[in-house]
């Protein structure tokens, strides 16, 4: 029950739906259902005893750690950040595994960010095993790692998804009207006219489809060229990132 929870992230009141009991009670009527406060126990015991362990586990397997790190404001509007550890055992196997998500005082200044990650290497003691950081191109993440003293790596994913924005820019408004006419189209009176009309004039809706199939035609190689200039673009984007 408990690894189900944490596993797949379930809220711990789950426990108390009695929906969820009684499903529960026609696959095992013995089963005796923990109440919320026993989970939070035995999650708890969990931790203190595989905190160690890991611990060991980095202590003695590992000479260098590669770490990802994230900051991110919750709904209650306070910063958290999750810190993840990599690294390559003695039969050349990755691990990887999740060291921390904490509180970040506010402001998130790089100053801050610092003092809550040096919390973590402490406790964990990797304070001279950390060999490279992965983060996003924040000014505050990137100004922290380069204080810290380590090699910084931005993220990929991050830099592409900032390429990609600022080259739909120029479609922006386009896609503002494109959303409009699909918003126009869904509401009811309006979907029911439209599919009247298509109906009243099949012919002409089997014309469009073959101009449209005609016009994709022509247009493909410029749709190609435009791609691979793109990716150009992109890489080059994240080489000069990189350096």
């Amino acid at each position: 029950m408990v690894d189900w929870i944490v596993l797949d992230s379930q809220p711990l009141h789950t426990v108390q739906s009695e929906a969820f009991r009684r499903f529960i009670y026609e696959l095992d009527p013995a089963f005796t259902m923990p109440c919320q406060e026993t989970v939070k126990n035995i999650i708890y015991k969990a931790f203190d005893y595989s905190f160690p362990q890991l611990k060991e586990m980095l202590s003695t397997q590992a000479t260098s750690v590669s770490l990802t790190m994230d900051l991110w404001t919750a709904r209650n509007r306070q910063g958290y950040l999750g810190v993840t550890c990599s690294y390559l055992d003695q039969f050349f196997k990755l691990r990887e595994f999740t060291l921390d998500i904490t509180y970040v005082r506010y402001p998130h200044t790089a100053i801050h960010i610092k003092d809550t990650l040096e919390g973590i290497l402490n406790e964990w003691g990797l304070n001279e095993k950390v060999f490279t950081i992965t983060t996003d191109n924040a000014s505050n993440m990137k100004k922290c790692v380069q204080d810290i003293g380590v090699n910084h790596l931005g993220c990929t994913a991050h830099t592409l998804q900032l390429v990609v924005g600022k080259g739909m820019k120029p479609a922006e408004i386009l896609i503002g009207r494109a959303k409009q006419l699909i918003d126009f189209f869904m509401r009811p009176k309006q979907s029911e006219r439209l599919e009247e009309a298509q109906k009243n004039f099949s012919d002409l809706s089997d014309k469009l489809e073959r101009e449209i199939a005609l016009q994709n035609e022509e247009e493909e190689n410029e749709q190609d060229e435009i791609i691979v200039n793109l990716i150009k673009y992109i890489l080059k984007f994240i080489y000069n990132s990189i350096n």
